[in-house]
């Protein structure tokens, strides 16, 4: 990783949509020394990006913080598997916490204009939670200099469907396209190879105390979202890991592997798929573009980045 922008070199725009993992998250990136987080867009899929942008902006209302927040896709932008809700996120992504107004509105910019504001104080980087129809729009843009996606499964299976990671699955045709686009910048997919062994344990949960900024929502957030996991008392938190990678790539190993996305409506429809075959002459797969997989965690580096960002505060 070592063509990677380190984590205070760029301002950071995360595209979210809005879960109990997103929010914890942006929890972690909004009040990380180290990250300097202006803005979010909100993307719809999962449920109405209204809805999502309201979630984040109940956290930085929380938070007391200041960043905008922006409107991003509610459609898939081809034909998508239908994808059950999870029951972990609760009925409206805040698990079972009772939704306020927000005193703050969603910015009047689109995801473009925000990238490109963002921009003009230098390289932005740009880390991706959900489905990737807003970001499907924006390839051409110029303006992202590092992309780091939550999403996809090489060899742990899916979650959403039985080949297909719930991201990649809300939206393949918009992940094929991010996948094939030829970045000439670095490129991380975060998927389940690795988040669903970044787990948590109570230890990390009660971190949140009611000193700590929205330690109160967080702890309430993450009790909810564990007790739908399999194991309540050790569970993973995706987008949170995704989001400790950007602060510190070291908590994740990486392969790096050509990769495309099944778009075919069959049993793989949704399905990421990586070429682990040695190269050998003469072979060429047009339009499979190399990222860097997360296929392993450093657990330990991992809770010490939490129970340190934490306690900095």
């Amino acid at each position: 990783m070592e063509d990677a922008i380190t984590a205070n070199e760029a301002p950071v725009v995360v595209d979210t949509d809005g879960g109990v993992d997103d929010l914890v998250a942006l929890w972690l990136l909004a009040t990380h020394p180290a990250i300097d987080l202006r803005g979010v867009i909100a993307t719809g899929i999962s449920r109405p990006a209204r809805i999502v942008a309201r979630n984040v902006l109940l956290l930085f209302e929380a938070l007391d913080r200041d960043i905008p927040v922006v409107i991003g896709a509610d459609r898939p932008v081809d034909p998508a598997p239908v994808v059950a809700a999870a029951a972990m996120h609760g009925p409206e992504g805040l698990g079972d916490l009772q939704a306020w107004r927000p005193r703050a509105e969603p910015a009047t910019l689109t995801p473009g204009e925000l990238l490109g504001e963002t921009s003009r104080t230098g390289p932005v980087r740009m880390l991706s939670l959900g489905p990737l129809s807003t970001l499907a729009s924006l390839l051409d843009s110029g303006a992202v200099a590092d992309l780091t996606v939550m999403g996809g499964s090489i060899r742990a299976g899916g979650n959403a469907l039985p080949a297909a990671e719930a991201n990649i699955a809300r939206d393949p045709g918009a992940a094929a396209r991010v996948v094939a686009h030829p970045w000439t910048v670095p490129t991380r997919l975060v998927g389940l190879d690795a988040t669903k062994h970044a787990t948590l344990t109570h230890a990390e949960v009660a971190l949140f105390g009611d000193s700590v900024p929205a330690g109160p929502i967080m702890r309430k957030l993450l009790r909810h979202y564990g007790a739908h996991a399999s194991d309540p008392d050790c569970f993973p938190c995706h987008d949170l890991f995704a989001a400790a990678v950007l602060v510190d790539p070291g908590v994740a190993t990486f392969e790096h592997l050509p990769l495309s996305v099944d778009t075919g409506g069959s049993a793989a429809w949704g399905m990421t798929v990586a070429d682990s075959r040695p190269p050998l002459p003469g072979r060429s797969l047009s339009d499979w573009r190399r990222w860097a997989v997360a296929t392993g965690v450093d657990l330990d580096r991992y809770r010490e980045l939490l129970h340190g960002a934490v306690s900095a505060l």
